[in-house]
């Protein structure tokens, strides 16, 4: 199986992935981040965020399909009204 297919193929249940968001990464990121605003700034900070994100997707879709997954992600933040991301 092709790196591109693996994860795209693959159907989600929005309840399980509320619950591994909310439950397991976000706080996990909460602490990284409030480590990392000792070393940056904001700026920096987000952007070695994104730096990282967009690493780990490489390294798990592959290239063409994680630019596409971000782009179907910039859609839908495009789409939503103004609201918090998580609860």
């Amino acid at each position: 199986m092709k790196k591109d297919d693996s994860i795209e193929k693959q159907a989600e249940n929005p309840e399980t992935v509320k619950r591994i968001a909310e439950e397991i990464i976000e706080p996990a990121l909460q602490r990284a981040l409030a480590e990392a605003r000792k070393d940056g700034s904001a700026q920096e900070v987000i952007s070695a965020l994104a730096n990282c994100y967009g690493g780990l997707l490489v390294d798990t879709m592959g290239r063409k399909a994680a630019a596409t997954f971000l782009q179907g992600h910039a859609v839908h933040l495009a789409s939503r009204e103004e609201q918090a991301l998580t609860n």
